[in-house]
């Protein structure tokens, strides 16, 4: 017999990134034993490294096509993984084609990952798993990833989750699971302004994080047009002005400010080198997915482009928090 709660769980992260899912089970009070994390890219298997070096809990096993599920069987748990939405998601205006991506169709490899730990686990263990994607998918390659899942599991429920009821930022996603008692979390009150080290927003809540943000010369216009990024005002007044008289303001505004883009004279995240509005910080992103406000923004010699691509490729750690939380109750 298990209990979750005490005794804990073993668990497998692929496409693990910063580890979010590790802060979500520990967020939702689960015990982990063992935590073994798949991942292939640098700046994510450096912030790894920072905070993990010597847990000898925490095992980095590397490329998701390279793992072996025969030889991890008994030994996991719980999988857990978002497999890469490059392919999948509106955003991607270039290569949409879905499961069939040179990306996206990496979820092949945590299928046969699952296959392989459920097919050769002992009778008596129960395998569960979560997997999250961008619910902006095509029906088709939704109702694939469904119907695949159901030939492994007999008990997969999908919800869809938009992280903004219960952190300061939209994050619309699919959640694939047999985690039994899950459910869409209650909204709770938390907005964009809550979170900000100065300045002001227009909005209750934050556009989705990307691995990229408009920019600070004339992005503003993109941000509107295409309703993406997150910018943060100096000037309430500026705020409460309608859209149009925003636009029309800007330009003179990006004038007298003497900026032209990259010229290295904004070492301040807090700055506003414009004259009107900046990105988010990093722990002012970190603060949007729920995730520690020092865990990515305190590990050093990374760059906040590097920072904020890891953080727009993670998972919001309290949704993933409160759907995990129902393993507590499972005694097996």
């Amino acid at each position: 017999m298990i209990d979750f709660k005490n005794e804990g769980i073993n668990v497998l992260s692929l496409f693990d990134g910063v580890s979010c899912a590790k802060l979500a089970l520990e967020k939702a009070g689960i015990k982990i034993n063992k935590y073994y994390s798949s991942e292939i890219d640098k700046t994510a298997l450096a912030i790894q490294k920072h905070h993990y070096e010597n847990d000898t809990n925490f095992i980095q096993l590397g490329d998701v096509k390279n793992i072996n599920g025969f030889e991890l069987s008994d030994e996991v748990d719980l999988v857990i993984f978002g497999s890469p939405c490059t392919n999948l998601s509106s955003i991607n205006p270039i290569d949409r084609r879905g499961l069939e991506g040179d990306e996206s169709k990496l979820f092949y490899e945590a299928l046969r990952i699952l296959k392989e730990i459920k097919n050769s686990k002992s009778a008596n263990k129960k395998l569960y798993f979560l997997m999250e994607n961008v619910a902006s998918m095509k029906a088709k390659d939704r109702d694939i990833i469904t119907s695949e899942l159901q030939n492994i599991f007999n008990d997969v429920e999908v919800l869809k989750i938009d992280s903004a009821l219960i952190t300061p930022a939209h994050r619309r996603r699919l959640y694939w699971t047999n985690i039994p008692n899950v459910s869409i979390p209650k909204p709770i009150e938390i907005n964009y302004s809550s979170i900000l080290e100065n300045g002001y927003v227009d909005r209750e809540k934050a556009n989705v994080i990307l691995s990229g943000n408009v920019t600070l010369t004339n992005g503003i216009f993109r941000h509107f047009k295409m309703n993406i990024g997150n910018i943060i005002y100096k000037d309430k007044s500026f705020v409460e002005l309608p859209i149009e008289e925003k636009l029309l303001r800007y330009p003179s505004i990006l004038e007298q400010s003497g900026y032209f883009g990259k010229s290295g004279s904004n070492p301040n995240e807090l700055d506003f080198p414009n004259g009107c509005y900046r990105h988010p910080s990093i722990k002012e992103y970190s603060r949007l997915m729920t995730i520690p406000e020092n865990y990515v923004d305190g590990v050093p010699k990374i760059s906040k482009t590097e920072k904020l691509k890891t953080l727009g490729l993670a998972f919001s750690v309290d949704v993933v928090a409160h759907l995990v939380k129902s393993l507590k109750s499972q005694i097996e």
